[in-house]
């Protein structure tokens, strides 16, 4: 791959980007660029500068970058913001980003003591204005660029902030490395001061923190004196992050039940079963679907009408895959529906991984694979040109992501219906598929994706989610897999920080298509009348070095997953509980591999995330889950190599 990558660098294209259609509104009256820092135009970021009002969105604002906020590459190519500026706030999971020259980490909130958040001298806050709450979070350098000038002080949620709401972020006390208090920007010291400005972006922003930045955070016990930087962001609605996905997944529902399913089969195998196969038939074939994208090739972005919303764009042929267990052949009966999402680039051939067909044999269900669509082995060349060339269209992996939620609710819906009485999935009449009982099982990317469409799916009832983590741009820093795009963005961006910053935009337009926007959905609120609340079992490694256990962390805190006990550590947030119970549940397993202390990838002779789905434990646990939905204890003891 990596040198694929290097080959797109020297023949790299600088013509500016195509970008997304309709128009929306920017300022005319304010510059690009927030004064707040003259060093990095969007910093600190996200940031309510960089919002204007309009009514019709579930915030009554929307996101107004300028035509020269976001970042240049060495090209001279500026970065276009349409694709963001569709948005009426920013995502619920994103990083919170803030440049302070020589800060030091001494006395902030680690990743490992996030209670600390709650303390009267905390030396960060993340408030939620309308219910005075602190947000938890963990304070970490962001080593991106390689540049301890340009790193940038990161601020990471440890679980989901609510919707459309406004937050106000304060920083105070941080020392640079002599222990020297670090002196506020020139810009920010007028606003704190209250002195006069000749700045129009900085007066602009005055009656803003006087009347809820400052007051917002002085009831915390910040006074305005001591404040070092202090700004205010809204998150994103939900309509106006998950809109476009339900309304979809809605629309494609509808155009079935007019238009009726049409399949074909094109492959059909049976084995003998009396030889200890697990896996008896194997089927492929291909269903017609509504197709909401410009183009059905990779690199394709939604269709928009005038008021920006997707439209059907002709059909498109979706492959899938069908596996039906021995256990199901020997004694024919209805089995539960195993939806199965595969790992990185990957593509739905990881459903004949053995281990799943002996979890599919032993629990008795059909296994059913789409492509990731937005994140499959198809969609690898197009994923790389857009890093190398135009970053700006990161919106056709999410929205691409969307179309393949779609495929995937699509499928269950086939083979719970007409495909389910086919005499490829009957024997004697009699069908082998269940069409009330759904399950959801991911791993890896499969767990993050498995997330979001656990939770957007009305059929799924229990999700086991495999070394999986949310938010994607948590996930990034401390992924190998993440290497040669971070060589390309490093190569393509001069100033480390514009690195940061891109990875932190991605954030927002990423929420509606993997698990982070869809977080607070799985059972803690509903999503929609139509989709009750799901259980969840995640299965994750210390020290994993692909998708780090901290992912998993938020995904356990969002899902209200108790830890089984007795545990490997202690997680905040995550408490531990002796097994066993119904409902959701987390095993987190220690393979001496610890996680890295700051953000970069774990270092480890063992590789974590290729054992922990695997190990028996795991495995006789997932078994008697997913069928019992009860939590057990299958370690002896703690979940280690001893």
């Amino acid at each position: 791959m990596l040198l694929s990558l290097l080959a797109l660098l020297a023949c790299r294209s600088p013509s500016p980007s195509d970008t997304a259609g309709g128009s929306t509104p920017t300022s005319t009256a304010r510059g690009d660029c927030n004064p707040l820092d003259p060093g990095q135009c969007l910093l600190p970021f996200p940031s309510d500068f960089y919002m204007v009002d309009d009514p019709s969105t579930g915030t009554g604002l929307r996101v107004s970058f300028g035509p020269t906020s976001l970042p240049e590459n060495i090209d001279g190519v500026q970065m276009a913001p349409d694709f963001w500026n569709e948005l009426d706030g920013f995502s619920t999971l994103g990083e919170v980003l803030a440049h302070l020259p020589q800060a030091t980490l001494a006395g902030t909130i680690p990743w490992d003591d996030i209670g600390q958040y709650e303390a009267a001298d905390a030396r960060t806050v993340i408030v939620d204005v309308e219910t005075g709450q602190r947000v938890p979070h963990w304070v970490e350098r962001d080593v991106f660029g390689g540049d301890p000038d340009r790193e940038l002080l990161v601020l990471r949620p440890a679980r989901p902030l609510r919707h459309g709401a406004r937050h106000v972020v304060g920083i105070r006390g941080l020392v640079d490395a002599q222990g020297a208090a670090l002196p506020p920007t020139d810009a920010f010291a007028v606003l704190r001061d209250g002195a006069q400005t000749t700045d129009p972006d900085v007066e602009r922003q005055r009656r803003l923190y006087e009347d809820v930045v400052f007051p917002t955070l002085e009831a915390q016990g910040l006074p305005r004196e001591e404040l070092q930087l202090a700004w205010s962001f809204t998150t994103v609605s939900k309509e106006g992050s998950l809109g476009r996905s339900l309304w979809m997944r809605d629309d494609a529902l509808a155009w079935v039940e007019e238009q009726g399913w049409s399949y074909s089969l094109s492959q059909s195998e049976e084995v003998d079963c009396s030889g200890g196969e697990a896996i008896g038939r194997h089927i492929e074939g291909t269903f017609t679907a509504p197709l909401y994208l410009e183009e059905e090739d990779p690199g394709s972005v939604l269709t928009r009408d005038g008021a920006g919303w997707p439209y059907r764009n002709g059909t498109v042929q979706v492959p899938f895959t069908v596996r039906v267990p021995c256990s199901l052949l020997l004694d024919p009966r209805p089995g539960p529906v195993m939806q199965f999402g595969h790992s990185l680039l990957a593509n739905q051939d990881e459903v004949g991984w053995g281990n799943v067909g002996d979890i599919a044999n032993a629990t008795g269900a059909v296994l059913l694979a789409v492509d990731w669509t937005g994140m499959s082995d198809a969609d690898r060349g197009a994923v790389t040109t857009m890093v190398v060339n135009e970053p700006d269209r990161f919106a056709m992996v999410p929205e691409r992501l969307m179309q393949g939620y779609v495929h995937a609710l699509l499928a269950r819906r086939l083979l719970a219906g007409p495909l389910g009485a086919d005499d490829a999935l009957t024997v004697d009449g009699q069908t082998l598929v269940d069409p009330d009982q759904t399950w959801f099982y991911g791993v890896s990317q499969g767990g993050v994706l498995g997330g979001g469409f656990g939770a957007y799916s009305p059929d799924v009832s229990r999700v086991v989610l495999n070394v999986p983590g949310t938010p994607f741009t948590l996930l990034l820093a401390r992924s190998t897999g993440f290497s040669p795009f971070l060589i390309i963005l490093q190569t393509m961006f001069e100033d480390p920080a514009d690195v940061s910053v891109i990875i932190a935009l991605m954030q927002s337009l990423w929420d509606p298509g993997e698990a982070a926007g869809y977080a607070r959905f799985m059972n803690d609120e509903p999503l929609d009348a139509g989709t009750p609340a799901k259980d969840v079992l995640l299965l994750a490694g210390v020290g994993d070095a692909l998708v780090t256990a901290l992912g998993a962390h938020v995904m356990a805190r969002s899902y209200g997953a108790p830890l089984i006990s007795p545990a490997v550590r202690e997680v905040w947030g995550v408490p531990a509980q002796e097994p066993p119970w119904t409902g959701s549940g987390f095993m987190e397993q220690d393979w001496g591999v610890d996680d890295a202390e700051t953000a970069v990838p774990a270092e480890g002779e063992i590789a974590v995330h290729n054992v922990v789905p695997w190990t028996g434990p795991a495995l006789a646990l997932v078994e008697h889950w997913l069928v019992t939905g009860e939590v057990i204890g299958t370690c002896d003891g703690a979940c280690d190599p001893d």
